[in-house]
């Protein structure tokens, strides 16, 4: 099986491969250990189908697209990721992730960095902007939440593939004619990530029941 991050770097782009890459390759090969069960609706915005599943080693990768758009031509995606957290925390995760992205962005920023926990598992959300990609002509919005619960990290990614967008002085994205529309897209996905994107526990079978007693006669 190719690395998923080599696979992402091809396909997607490089912002996030070269960091992945390291994590997946430092997990050994072992069996795989009891993990979260998601409970995550998808976003009510499209009608959402998978286009790439593959589980392994420890690591998860679920790939969406809407239904409508390709995979080299889409302007939505949703990522749904497990891996070993290799020590990280979300917010740690999460900066690493800007910090790579940013070193192919001249125009960046980040906004809403939120974290918590909830059930005893850390959490941590925030949106990155991306002006352009390198000298492609595209920019990205990026809207992730990630969990850590035990030794591996959840990562939950909505992106937008856009035309190029501009910064503001003050560190606000400046979309095109559609810019309040986007921007409530934005929110809505963020509301969607802090509010129904959230660790559930493993069920546990139900106890046998017990057998009742038959009456004397």
């Amino acid at each position: 099986m190719r690395h998923l991050a080599l696979d992402s770097l091809v396909r997607l782009s490089a912002r996030l491969a070269l960091f992945a890459a390291g994590l997946m390759l430092a997990l050994p090969a072992r069996a795989e250990a009891p993990t979260l069960h998601w409970r995550l609706p998808l976003p009510a915005d499209q009608a959402w189908r998978i286009v790439d599943l593959r589980e392994g080693n420890g690591i998860r990768h679920e790939e969406y697209v809407p239904r409508g758009q390709g995979l080299e031509d889409y302007r939505d995606r949703l990522l749904v990721q497990r891996f070993g957290a290799q020590d990280m925390s979300p917010e740690a995760y999460l900066g690493h992730i800007a910090a790579g992205l940013a070193k192919h962005c001249p125009a960046f920023t980040t906004s809403g960095l939120v974290s918590g926990e909830r059930d005893g598992l850390p959490h941590a959300t925030r949106t990155a902007y991306c002006g352009r990609f390198d000298t492609r002509p595209y920019g990205y919005v990026i809207t992730q939440k990630a969990i850590r619960d035990g030794d591996h990290l959840f990562v939950v990614e909505r992106e937008w593939r856009l035309p190029p967008f501009t910064i503001s002085s003050e560190g606000l994205p400046v979309f095109d004619a559609d810019d309040e529309a986007l921007k409530r897209e934005i929110k809505l996905v963020v509301r969607w990530l802090t509010g129904q994107v959230l660790p559930a526990p493993i069920p546990q079978p139900a106890p046998p029941a017990a057998d009742r007693p038959r009456p004397r006669r």
